[in-house]
């Protein structure tokens, strides 16, 4: 998932005073609003009208079903132990490559085990990390979040299209944000929809720094830098959004975080060079 340490952090600060699902819907409409104003005033092009299924569906999942289950999640977990577990999404790209036919390598095999003992560590119950009630079932949401956010990724790889980066990103955030805000009133959140200030900066904060300029700094540097260096971001996202929830949200940090956090990110690191680009025979 691309998503910054103080995006977290704000989501977190959000979802105490909103419901997830339409805090997040919400987010991403406004945010794909402002989109798409920018891209008819700048004579950009909406995608075309074949690759606006494909697009819609990867939109629908990786934003309108895995960031609001993240959202969810983060009602019951530290922000910081959060972006541990969100950071292991490379995980799943390895088992999903597999399942797909390619090669997996066997540093790829040891990432995944070693992720998976990083998991383990970070999900353990303990008071003076944090984690409390409800714990267990966030950090298996946003497993499930990662899974299909990695999914959504590689079903958008295989499937390129021509169309102009922002006028996508603009289509992509109004379909994730409807999805979302559906999603939400259907389960009933509207009458839980009672913001207060906090959660008002949260949402503006979000829509602003995170979906428009986060998401499209990001989709650029995708598109016109290696993406190697791009992928640094995952390795220091977690640090970024730790050191915030111990400077700003009073989160602790424990032996089990301390030992966690270099299980995942070296695991995250082996993942991402562990899948071979030849399919198994």
């Amino acid at each position: 998932m691309f998503l910054l340490g103080h995006d977290l952090l704000a989501i977190k600060v959000g979802v105490r005073e909103m419901p997830p699902l339409l805090f997040s819907g919400v987010r991403f409409c406004l945010a794909g609003v402002i989109l798409t104003a920018y891209a008819a005033l700048s004579g950009r092009r909406f995608p075309a009208r074949a690759d606006r299924g494909p697009l819609a569906l990867a939109a629908a999942l990786m934003l309108g079903v895995a960031n609001s289950i993240l959202a969810w999640a983060l009602m019951r977990l530290p922000s910081g132990v959060a972006s541990l577990l969100v950071a292991i999404t490379p995980l799943w790209l390895v088992l999903l490559a597999r399942a797909g036919g390619e090669r997996v390598t066997g540093r790829g095999w040891a990432g995944v085990a070693l992720g998976l003992a990083g998991v383990a560590v970070l999900s353990r119950p303990d008071r003076s990390g944090g984690l409390g009630p409800g714990s267990a079932a966030g950090v298996l949401a946003v497993i499930i979040g990662t899974g299909i956010w990695a999914w959504a990724s590689l079903y958008t790889k295989r499937r390129p299209h021509g169309s102009d980066p922002i006028g996508a990103v603009a289509f992509q955030k109004l379909v994730g944000g409807a999805t979302a805000v559906s999603l939400g009133l259907l389960s009933g959140e509207g009458a839980r929809w009672h913001p207060g200030p906090d959660g008002w900066l949260a949402l503006f904060y979000l829509t602003f720094a995170g979906s428009v300029i986060g998401f499209t700094a990001y989709t650029y540097a995708l598109a016109h830098l290696p993406t190697e260096r791009v992928a640094v971001y995952a390795y220091v996202n977690p640090v970024v959004a730790v050191s915030l929830g111990v400077l700003l949200a009073g989160e602790r940090v424990d032996a089990g975080l301390l030992l966690g956090a270099p299980l995942v990110l070296a695991a995250v690191w082996l993942a991402n060079g562990g899948v071979d680009a030849e399919p198994t025979s």
